[in-house]
């Protein structure tokens, strides 16, 4: 394979990435909105976490034999289990908070989700770019014979590469080494000798696509900033905030029946 052409596409594409991350950090997730939205997501779960457990402990006393309800040395008398009404109106407050928590876990998220939606938007020039750059030029050669759908990937790039002869792709690989005045030595030397095939051709796309799976996503996850822990389902949580409920509704759609829905696909 020609390392510094897949040398370079691998230091461009973690470079891009650890630039937009930085970027962002600098710019969303250290600006004083976000910081905000954060502590105020943070705070919300704290109550809506007190008010569970508050409620569970209360359930527990309901569930108290009333027979052992009073007893005791000195005839004190156990505490009185709560009422239905007090468990009512706590149930209701915990609906109200879960909204709230709900409602703000969904404006961190869409901040988070901006951030991927640029970066989307940069990788879709930066591929633009390479692609232009490298258009028509073996990048690598695979050890082994791909088959029909990966051969689409790895052909995707190198324009007539499936009608080339295996002369061809040997000439194309030459000129990646010595550029365009390079000549096919004799035999077939400028290939390695377990090519026999002209799918082995490998194009600057499939490089890139193995990038983004492995060095984009490796610096992204050293570098980049994650959303708290119940704000970080992307879509999912914009899904599960009351505005989204309510458009569900407002369409005809039962919100619980998106939920199973979602369930299903594990989405």
């Amino acid at each position: 394979m020609t390392v510094s052409d897949i040398g370079k596409i691998i230091v461009t594409v973690g470079i891009t990435q650890l630039t937009a991350d930085l970027l962002f950090r600098r710019y969303i997730f250290q600006s004083e909105s976000y910081q905000r939205t954060v502590s105020s997501y943070e705070r919300a779960k704290s109550r809506r976490d007190r008010t569970a457990a508050s409620i569970e402990a209360k359930n527990n006393k309901q569930q108290v034999d009333p027979k052992n309800a009073a007893g005791g040395k000195g005839g004190k008398q156990q505490q009185q289990a709560p009422s239905a009404k007090s468990l009512e109106k706590d149930q209701k407050k915990l609906q109200r908070e879960n909204e709230e928590l709900s409602a703000i876990a969904a404006e961190v998220a869409r901040k988070h989700t901006m951030s991927g939606f640029y970066t989307s938007i940069i990788f879709l020039f930066l591929y633009k770019i390479l692609s232009a750059e490298y258009a028509g030029k073996v990048v690598g050669v695979l050890p082994f014979q791909p088959f029909k759908l990966l051969q689409r990937m790895t052909f995707m790039s190198l324009g007539g590469a499936s009608k080339m002869s295996v002369g061809e792709v040997q000439t194309l690989w030459v000129e990646s080494f010595g550029g365009p005045d390079a000549t096919v030595p004799g035999a077939d030397a400028s290939m390695p000798p377990d090519v026999q095939n002209v799918s082995q051709a490998c194009a600057f796309s499939f490089i890139y696509m193995l990038c983004s799976l492995t060095v984009k996503m490796m610096i992204n996850m050293a570098f980049g900033t994650k959303a708290p822990r119940g704000a970080d389902e992307g879509m999912g949580t914009f899904m599960d905030s009351p505005q989204s409920q309510k458009m569900f509704k407002a369409f005809g759609m039962d919100p619980d029946e998106v939920k199973e829905v979602r369930a299903a696909v594990g989405f």
